[in-house]
């Protein structure tokens, strides 16, 4: 898949999912850079003072994210507000848990959600 990372921008990553760990949470909110797409990824093991420390996070293009999640492209669209967990069976991303709704969600849903 060819991917124009000009038409994402950049998502921020804890630098625990650079270094393998599955990614636990993930946020959109509108960014006050425009280069930023309001993207922001946890990995399962980032605790509050981790993600506290902003030398604990990367911007990645989209296709640095395609290669260590390319279900992230499938969100990619949902609307700012968006906030997930995700959900994960004997080590494989299962799917998605709305945080706001407090129940298990689809790609479907998180796209239309207004």
């Amino acid at each position: 898949m060819k991917i124009q990372n000009n038409d994402y921008g950049g998502f921020i990553v804890s630098k625990n999912i650079m270094n393998g760990e599955p990614i636990r949470y993930s946020y959109r909110e509108e960014s006050a850079i425009p280069q930023f797409n309001g993207w922001t990824l946890y990995s399962i093991k980032d605790d509050e003072e981790y993600v506290n420390n902003s030398d604990n996070f990367v911007v990645l293009s989209a296709s640095s994210i395609f290669e260590i999640a390319p279900v992230m492209l499938e969100i990619f669209d949902a609307p700012y507000g968006t906030d997930i967990c995700w959900l994960y069976e004997k080590d494989v991303h299962i799917g998605f848990y709305d945080l706001k709704e407090d129940r298990e969600t689809t790609i479907e849903e998180i796209l239309n959600r207004a």
